[in-house]
């Protein structure tokens, strides 16, 4: 008798928190560079991040590992997205429904073909200072978020990205300062491909705190010239690398959402780490190396090593607190070489 009624409460229990806790239905997304990590490191799931909302769940991975950097960025096909519709009883989250369009919004822009990268990275901007101008959650506002990718794409057809982006205004002073700040570089060397730019590139990283600024201004310029007779040929063979990169950021962070930082901020900074990823490349080609996939690669591994440090977090706060109030026109400067 007494295991009967304890199996009743128990069935009673089970009821209420049934009630408590009701079923709900999420969107559960998987790109297919998880999915590959996965299948291809057992190992090494710790770097396997389950990103959680009520209305969705969105497997990624950190990039801190060459390992995952590479299912990221040799695959062309890395963001092919495995979805499907799943149901749980767990609490998460609400993501707001601004964010949702936001973030959608931006990987609209940023699929912008035949656009190349810098320029999509404009576009990019331009729709989040329109997006800023409608803020609010009402439908209409949201309506009016959905459809600026629209806007963009009749932008680019009438030849007004190509236009605006030729007539953006060089300001290098944020350049030289984000070179100068490679110098708190502090990563794990050894994960470059063995090669004698393995061991000089440390060496001249290190120095870059002690250029003066008459030497900072001609290294700018050098990286810069480096970058589009060098680097940028490099890549064009394996065009799809710098995209997933940044689709990455689109998708791992809900770009531009974020509970501390506004909008534009978060657009800045996305920048101030495509133009530091640049000047990495660059430094890399500049004793006539070749750059390849594999050291690409390995770039991008350390470079997110030492995102993730308090030398970074320092170095982007500084950035904030200097140029907050001109986000977008700052932004906009780390895209023109």
């Amino acid at each position: 008798m007494a295991c009967l009624l304890l199996k009743s409460l128990y069935s009673l229990f089970n009821v209420s928190i049934a009630i408590m806790n009701p079923m709900h239905k999420f969107d559960y997304h998987e790109p297919e560079f998880v999915r590959q990590y996965r299948t291809t490191n057992e190992g090494k799931k710790d770097h396997v991040v389950t990103l959680q909302w009520l209305q969705e769940v969105r497997e990624s991975l950190r990039l801190d590992d060459k390992a995952a950097c590479t299912a990221l960025l040799q695959n062309p096909e890395a963001f092919l997205l495995h979805s499907e519709t799943r149901e749980t009883r767990e609490e998460a989250p609400v993501l707001p429904r601004r964010a949702q369009i936001l973030n959608q919004a931006s990987f609209d822009v940023m699929a912008l073909h035949p656009l190349a990268v810098e320029k999509r990275l404009y576009s990019l901007g331009i729709m989040l200072s329109f997006a800023e101008k409608n803020p609010g959650e009402s439908e209409a506002t949201q309506a009016v978020l959905a459809s600026l990718p629209e806007k963009m794409r009749d932008y680019l057809h009438q030849g007004i990205i190509e236009t605006q982006f030729q007539q953006l205004p060089a300001i290098p002073a944020l350049q030289r300062q984000l070179i100068s700040g490679l110098a708190s570089l502090d990563v794990k060397w050894d994960l470059l491909p063995e090669s004698p730019r393995k061991q000089t590139l440390p060496l001249q990283i290190n120095l870059l705190a002690l250029q003066d600024d008459n030497g900072m201004a001609l290294l700018q310029q050098q990286l810069s010239s480096l970058w589009t007779s060098s680097v940028a040929a490099s890549l064009n063979e394996t065009p799809w690398m710098l995209e997933n990169y940044l689709l990455y950021r689109l998708y791992h962070d809900v770009f531009p959402w974020h509970e501390q930082q506004s909008v534009l901020e978060r657009y800045l900074l996305l920048n101030v780490d495509f133009f530091m990823l640049k000047t990495l490349f660059s430094l890399w080609v500049m004793d006539g190396a070749a750059l390849t996939p594999e050291e690409s690669i390995a770039l991008v591994t350390l470079f997110e090593q030492w995102r993730g440090t308090p030398e970074a977090q320092n170095q982007y706060q500084q950035v904030l607190r200097a140029h907050s109030a001109d986000a977008l026109l700052s932004a906009f400067s780390l895209l023109v070489l």
